[in-house]
Order: C-alpha cells, then structure tokens, then sequence
C-alpha cells in the first residue's frame, strides 16, 4: 500500500509532539540539535543504500546538471520560504489577539512547515509511490519525531497536529507517484531512484552542518530521467 510511508511520518511527527509536551522543562535546544545530526548519519545512510543499487552515471549526471540548471532559475528554495512566511503571517492574522489559538497556530505551523517542505519528504513519497520502498519516509518520520520534541517543548500543543499535515501532503503525492509510476518503464524509475538517492544524501549532509546546500533548488534533478532515459535509450546510449 503507497500510504503506508505517509501515515507512519505523521504518526512519527505525532509521537514526537506527544513526547515534547511531556518533558516540556526537560528538552533542550542542544539536545534537539545533537540528536538531528545524528539522524543525519542515518541519511545520509540511506542515500548511499539507494545510489549503491546502482544505475547510469551519465543519466544521474545529466539530470543533476539540468535538474539544478532548472531549479535555481525557477529558484524553488526562495519560493518555498516565501510561501512559508506568507502563510505564517496569515495564520498570525487571523489568531492576532486569541493567546490559546495563536499559541496553537505558532506551533502548527512552524512544526508544519519544517516537515513537509523539503525534499526528503518529495523523494520518499515518490518511493513510497512508484516502488512502494517507504524505508526514506519512516527513516524521515524518526528525524521529524526528534525535530517535534523540543518544537513542542517550546511551542506547545499545536506541534503533534503537524502529523496530520504531513499525512495529506505526503499521502496526496505518493498517490500521483502510484499512478506516474504505472506508465513509466522499469529503467526510468531505477534512475529516478539513483538521482533521489544522490538528493538525500546531500540533505544528510546538510544535517550533519557539513554543507549548506540548497537541495529544495536541486529537486527537478529527481524528474530529469524521465525525458533522458527514453532517448538515451532509443540511441543505444543505454
């Protein structure tokens, strides 16, 4: 079932939430950090997983080319963090002058935001969809659970309600991957997978604070091999 990465992300995000209310005076910002770089590892763990089943060098060099070619024209990282401040400043609005909603809002949103905007979450539902591997998305819901904790420590009850988001977003692209990935070949979605498995392994690498790389401008390198395998293909280049 193509769901299965998707409800056990939110229900990890939930989890996460849950335990941050109940240690509220116990988490630490320094904990919290120390923790995510080490599940940064475990990305970059799962990267190399993926990028080791193997598949076309000139394929996944292509498509990172032209895929990062597209993605910083179209600058997707900056459109990302705009609409994440425009919908921040819009929940703020409409909760201006109710302490308990806008405590709630803050909490949601930020925790909202963080979870599902990124390209971990993109990647490993299209996985989730197209190969039905959900190992990127449980491997996600733990980072999300340990993010969760001192987000609700600090932000309140409004963070394990993020879960339900990632839920819907996650789920709503798994099912378009299910059914692209009915009418693509098995060569196509095997690059799909190495170009994906490259993307995560820089954002553990971004986890880990040894890079600073925009990954989210990188993402169209992910949908590259689906206009370059069936040429390369029909040239005998593969």
């Amino acid at each position: 079932m193509f769901l299965i990465g998707a409800i056990a992300n939110g229900l990890e995000a939930f989890v996460g939430g849950l335990i941050g209310l109940a240690f509220k005076s116990r988490v630490s910002d320094e904990l919290g950090d120390f923790l995510l770089k080490g599940q940064g590892l475990c990305v970059v763990l799962v990267g190399v997983q993926g990028m080791a089943q193997g598949g076309s060098v000139i394929v996944a060099t292509l498509s990172l080319a032209l895929g990062c070619l597209l993605g910083f024209w179209l600058d997707i990282d900056c459109q990302v963090t705009r609409l994440g401040s425009w919908a921040q400043r819009r929940i703020n609005a409409a909760f201006e002058g109710s302490e308990r909603l806008g405590s709630f809002s803050e909490g949601f949103v930020s925790a909202t935001l963080f979870t599902c905007t990124g390209a971990m979450a993109i990647m490993g539902s299209l996985q989730s969809g197209i190969q039905l591997d959900h190992a990127t998305l449980v491997s996600k819901g733990v980072i999300d659970l340990v993010v969760c904790i001192p987000f609700a420590a600090t932000m309140g009850i409004g963070v394990p309600f993020c879960g339900v988001s990632l839920i819907v977003y996650e789920g709503v692209l798994s099912a378009l991957a299910a059914v692209l990935g009915g009418l693509l070949s098995s060569e196509v979605v095997a690059e799909v997978a190495l170009a994906g498995s490259v993307l995560l392994f820089a954002v553990g690498t971004n986890l880990l604070k040894l890079t600073d790389l925009k990954v989210a401008n990188m993402l169209p390198s992910a949908f590259m091999p689906i206009l370059l395998v069936p040429p390369m293909q029909a040239l005998g280049l593969l």
